[in-house]
């Protein structure tokens, strides 16, 4: 399954520590759904600055909406951790 696309969002950070996120929707095509991950990736801005949850660097914008790791590698050094811990 293809992720979302990757120029769809475009954000703009503000001096006094704002954003505005903008999105492209078309006339056809699920607008809905576009305008439901704009509004997702602000909230997650918003409340946690949307940084991953192992190297706290921001994560792209062309992750998905509900994305906690900024790349495959992350992920998968967190899942390693876990295990390790378990054990």
């Amino acid at each position: 399954m293809p992720g979302p696309d990757p120029f769809g969002l475009d954000i703009e950070e503000h001096e006094n520590g704002g954003f505005t996120i903008t999105c492209e929707v078309w006339a056809q095509g699920n607008r809905a759904n576009r305008i439901a991950r704009m509004q997702a990736v602000s909230r997650n801005i918003r409340w946690t600055g949307w940084k991953c949850a192992w190297c706290y660097e921001p994560i792209p914008l062309y992750r998905r909406a509900d994305a906690r790791f900024c790349c495959e590698g992350c992920r998968k050094r967190a899942a390693r951790q876990r295990r390790m811990n378990r054990q």
